[in-house]
């Protein structure tokens, strides 16, 4: 299959406003500085480099060829410059991760590889790709390692730091459900066919291995859509938001509901047809607070390098592309 090379696309041409209202929130939420600096003075990114490093197989043009063939193609695809550092963890399910801010490294696991097809592989790669390419990485290590973090910070500041640890933990885990939307997106823009990633979305949510090449698709998809119709309840919206309040990803059937609305809508296409162009976002919330990713300082957002250590910040990088 030849897939179209999106040059110019820009993760604001596929963002899913879910994201963008949590992220704002997110952002506005007291302390968030605080944390950020935190992670960055405890090494965050180094210790999650280690243990990834420590313990997985490393994916090169040798070794898993087909693999890194496959990253280097997304990577090509979703118009990002430079590959990921690419491993394979020892796990039986189908997982997927990144991780790292200035190095990011993807980590696949061998249940993956095993039950995906490789288009089906070439989807779940380009959602975590699409982390990378919308600079989710920080945020995302902060989520994982909240619960140790945010004990620290409490005992650092004499329990003060825990009156504010649970906002921001319930605004992270937000964003981060919110954020999977995007990526399932972007996902779908790497692999370039709806089925492959209705049929990556069937494993992911739990077909048993007896059942592949199986089970109808068009009954998961039917099933999807049913499932959104139910938000025309609020009765049915709030179950649906209190029962995933303490989850890190959203169903997957609704991760599917998503993006089939996308693609119905004909932004999917639109997309595809004009990746450097982005539509028009929303303002965000008056107040909402940026930080150095770096040293965790406080920014305005219109500085072109971060005051507190020099860094140049995303509003540079946004006026040099």
């Amino acid at each position: 299959m030849d897939r179209r090379k999106l040059v110019g696309l820009r993760p604001q041409s596929y963002e899913h406003p879910s994201d963008m209202r949590a992220l704002n929130v997110l952002e506005n939420t007291p302390g968030l500085g605080v944390l950020v600096k935190k992670c960055n003075e405890f090494g965050l990114e180094r210790f999650l480099r280690i243990r990834f490093t420590g313990s997985n197989l490393c994916v090169n043009a040798d070794n898993f060829s087909e693999i890194n063939e496959m990253v280097e193609e997304t990577c090509a695809i979703l118009d990002v410059p430079k590959k990921p550092d690419v491993y394979i963890a020892a796990d039986g399910n189908i997982k997927a991760e990144v991780a790292g801010v200035e190095r990011p490294l993807l980590v696949l696991s061998s249940g993956a590889i095993d039950h995906l097809t490789g288009d089906e592989l070439r989807f779940v790669i380009g959602n975590q790709i699409g982390h990378i390419k919308s600079g989710h990485s920080l945020y995302y290590q902060m989520a994982e390692f909240f619960p140790v973090i945010g004990a620290v910070i409490g005992n650092a500041t004499l329990g003060i730091g825990k009156l504010v640890s649970k906002p921001i933990e319930i605004a992270l885990l937000n964003w981060k459900r919110m954020s999977q939307y995007t990526c399932d997106r972007a996902g779908l823009l790497a692999c370039q066919d709806a089925n492959v990633a209705i049929g990556a979305m069937v494993k992911l949510a739990g077909l048993p291995h007896k059942y592949f090449g199986k089970f109808n698709n068009d009954d998961f998809i039917a099933q999807a859509k049913d499932f959104a119709g139910l938000d025309v309840s609020r009765l049915d919206w709030m179950a649906k938001a209190l029962s995933i309040m303490g989850e890190t990803h959203p169903w997957t059937v609704m991760r599917a509901s998503e993006f089939l609305c996308w693609i119905d809508s004909g932004e999917y296409d639109r997309v595809l047809t004009t990746p450097h162009e982005a539509p028009a976002l929303p303002p965000p919330i008056p107040g909402a607070a940026k930080f150095c990713t770096n040293c965790g300082w406080a920014l305005a957002g219109s500085e072109a390098f971060c005051p507190g250590c020099g860094t140049k910040t995303s509003a540079a990088i946004a006026a040099l592309s």
